[in-house]
């Protein structure tokens, strides 16, 4: 979700841009290996797990950021939007200064791959224990996006968004075409340049903010949702049709703009996924004209329509500090 609404609803997007990623060559030469014959979701899906096997033996640091290219977006809540993989590593070690004592666990629960198999998203749970004095368990959520240069290379994170939450995930819809198993995101390929592709997605999350502060966000997010939608934040949550989209995102009042401003894009060049980035604000003019505002910072992840149009799938958000004066 793009903001953290008064309502509990979060509404973000994310997008990064390519870039050179430095990594080891050892996880290089793994992850080649599992891209080599294998199809464009077997290779995404391969990738999910070794990330997940890397933090299990490496950790909630070193781990999280062994599969991040150099320029990886990091979305966490409390802090701002990080970019690059030191900067990532940096923020990860200050939310736990401990690590090395924590156990953090990921479960894969769905994703999918762009039609030339260069761009994909993969989300699911996660169960964090600390072996400090109590063994606190705390859960959550994350969402990675991930692209590669062709379909020899290694799929790398772009950008990684993750949520706590103090309780495990809610039920999941069965049979929600983006789970495991599903038939995926449906997006139609248009293709062309990379450069094309993230103009075209930041130029409609311009357009669909703005349709949020002209109208307002109830009439925005069915307006620019696909026929299937993932709202995450704390937890998942399944939406089909627009009845479903148009209830969930019910709620806004003409005391409330919620504004947002795409600053990543990323996609392959089939131009049947993507992703965006960027940073809210949920305005709030209270009865004696003061004005509320909460920050937020958002992942957005976008299939191509038939019709060439962009359609968001999946949307989350967390805090952000309120910039300096």
């Amino acid at each position: 979700m793009k903001a953290i609404l008064v309502t509990s609803i979060c509404i973000t997007t994310a997008v990064a841009c390519g870039g050179a990623a430095t990594e080891e060559p050892s996880t290089g030469a793994r992850q080649s290996a599992l891209a080599q014959g294998a199809s464009g979701r077997e290779a995404l899906l391969a990738a999910d797990a070794l990330h997940t096997a890397q933090i299990r033996q490496l950790g909630p640091v070193d781990g999280v950021v062994r599969s991040m290219r150099g320029n990886v977006l990091y979305l966490a809540t409390g802090i701002d939007i990080v970019q690059g993989k030191q900067n990532a590593r940096a923020a990860l070690q200050a939310e736990d200064p401990d690590s090395s004592h924590t156990t953090l666990e990921r479960t894969l629960a769905g994703g999918d791959v762009s039609a030339d198999g260069r761009f994909g998203f993969t989300f699911g749970w996660l169960r964090r224990t600390a072996a400090a004095p109590g063994g606190t368990v705390t859960f959550g959520t994350y969402v990675s996006s991930w692209e590669r240069e062709d379909a020899s290379d290694a799929f790398r994170v772009t950008a990684y968004y993750t949520r706590v939450s103090p309780t495990p995930h809610l039920p999941v819809l069965d049979g929600f075409p983006l789970l495991l198993g599903g038939a995926g995101a449906g997006g139609v390929p248009h293709p062309g340049g990379l450069d094309r592709q993230r103009r075209s997605l930041l130029r409609t999350d311009t357009e669909f903010a703005a349709l949020s502060v002209t109208q307002d966000f109830s009439r925005a997010f069915p307006a620019y949702a696909a026929p299937l939608v993932m709202p995450f934040g704390r937890n998942f949550f399944f939406l089909l049709g627009n009845q479903e989209v148009t209830d969930f995102y019910a709620g806004a009042t003409p005391d409330e703009v919620l504004s947002w401003t795409p600053l990543y894009a990323g996609a392959s060049e089939s131009g049947d996924l993507g992703f965006t980035v960027g940073t809210a604000i949920d305005a709030i003019t209270n009865p004696d004209g003061s004005v509320d505002r909460f920050h937020s910072k958002y992942l957005t992840l976008w299939a191509r329509q038939a019709d060439g149009a962009w359609r968001f799938i999946a949307d989350g958000g967390a805090s952000s500090p309120a910039p300096s004066p």
